[in-house]
């Protein structure tokens, strides 16, 4: 049998035991609210920090996009300007053979001296090279036959070609050092 004390002591321990249980279980529902309140904050304010760097990254990326489309478009322009000038300067050398070629005469079957000329200007030589000695014209008597060499038009039609050719290297040459500047190398 159960003793009286024993069963008095009981019946008084058990209303704070199960206060006691009742308030962990309700303290340990509120924490964990708490803390899942408190882990969803934090998880949000990251995919917020997150989403602003992506946005940050890709406003950078279209920024930078842009600047290069408008060197690319700039240095696009200025070769198409310079090979609109390039075109111009050949139909000016093309006059300027047939006035060359028409002022040495029929007298030369090769290079006149004014054809000669014209022929190392084309090629980008100056006229006259320094230390050099100038080259005396001749006549026409000493000339080769007709038969011999090519005519001299042709061939201030190929410095010509060569010479706008050689430009049009160098202009797309400078383009591109302009496009990808030298960069120092680092250690």
């Amino acid at each position: 049998m159960i003793c009286v004390p024993a069963l008095r002591l009981a019946a008084c321990l058990l209303l704070p035991i199960a206060t006691a249980a009742a308030g962990y279980a309700t303290g340990r529902a509120q924490s964990e609210r708490y803390w899942q309140a408190e882990l969803q904050a934090r998880v949000g304010a990251l995919q917020t920090a997150r989403a602003v760097e992506i946005q940050r990254q890709q406003a950078d990326a279209l920024a930078s996009r842009q600047a290069w489309r408008q060197r690319v478009d700039q240095l696009e322009n200025r070769v198409l300007a310079q090979q609109q000038t390039l075109q111009q300067w050949q139909n000016q050398q093309a006059r300027r053979i047939d006035d060359a070629t028409r002022h040495d005469g029929d007298r030369f079957t090769g290079l006149g001296p004014d054809s000669l000329r014209l022929y190392r200007r084309l090629l980008g030589y100056p006229d006259q090279l320094p230390g050099s000695q100038s080259l005396s014209t001749g006549s026409a008597a000493e000339t080769a036959g007709a038969d011999a060499g090519l005519p001299a038009p042709d061939l201030l039609a190929h410095a010509a070609d060569y010479g706008a050719w050689c430009q049009q290297l160098e202009q797309r040459l400078v383009a591109l050092k302009q496009l990808y500047p030298e960069q120092e190398p680092t250690p």
